[in-house]
């Protein structure tokens, strides 16, 4: 699946503890099984079939290399950034994630390894939050090889089922460049409706694209095919 539109600068990458995650029941499992939950909250299981073992993992030092490679990819650029392209040094991208390493306030972004079977394919975040509103902004990205297998899918669902439970939040948003039409698909099929569209809202290669908006919300009961 090809990347989110808009994602916080890898920077954001911070370390979690690995219990965090594992008492809430996100560990390695195949990923034509996710869940979600519903207002009761009961779950509702969303399937993602023909897809590898997919699961949301702490950063480790292991991966640094796989993350960089992304955050450095200019081919890809505005798939993952709002901002005009350039070059990513290794210093840069070092001294981000150590700027953001202490920021571990109830509102800091929260971002999470993809990883399948054993290896580092790319990144699920959480960011924006407001904690009044109970909402967050989602954003992906993956490495070349991970795409078009969905893979992405299984790491939203994942991502989403995160934010619903361990979060308490009652709305998850994203955006996607209006082109993207498989990242749009795979968000649907997590989920996601279509909610509006920014007109000619991003500069990309050359030409201005709509961004489109879309959303889901806890209380929703969604069945993928």
């Amino acid at each position: 699946m090809p990347q989110t539109s808009v994602m916080p600068p890898v920077a954001h990458l911070e370390n979690l503890r690995a219990g965090e995650l594992c008492a809430g029941g996100m560990v390695r499992r195949p990923a034509r099984e996710s869940q979600k939950c519903d207002r009761r909250g009961r779950r509702s299981v969303l399937a993602v079939p023909n897809t590898p073992s997919v699961s949301l993992r702490p950063r480790t030092d292991d991966d640094l290399d796989l993350l960089f490679e992304i955050a450095a990819d200019l081919d890809t650029w505005e798939e993952r950034n709002p901002q005009a392209p350039r070059p990513l040094t290794r210093d840069r991208f070092d001294a981000r994630l150590a700027r953001t390493a202490d920021n571990d306030g109830p509102e800091a972004a929260m971002s999470l390894v993809i990883d399948v079977d054993g290896a580092a394919v790319g990144s699920a975040s959480l960011f924006d939050f407001d904690l009044f509103a109970r909402h967050a902004e989602a954003g992906i990205s993956l490495e070349r090889t991970a795409r078009g297998r969905g893979i992405g899918t299984a790491a939203i669902v994942q991502l989403v089922e995160f934010g619903f439970v361990r979060h308490n939040l009652r709305r998850i948003h994203l955006q996607a460049i209006a082109s993207n039409i498989a990242a749009i698909r795979a968000y649907e099929k997590a989920g996601f409706v279509i909610e509006g569209r920014q007109r000619q809202h991003a500069w990309v290669r050359g030409t201005y694209e709509d961004i489109v908006r879309m959303g889901i919300l806890c209380s929703e009961e969604t069945s993928s095919a």
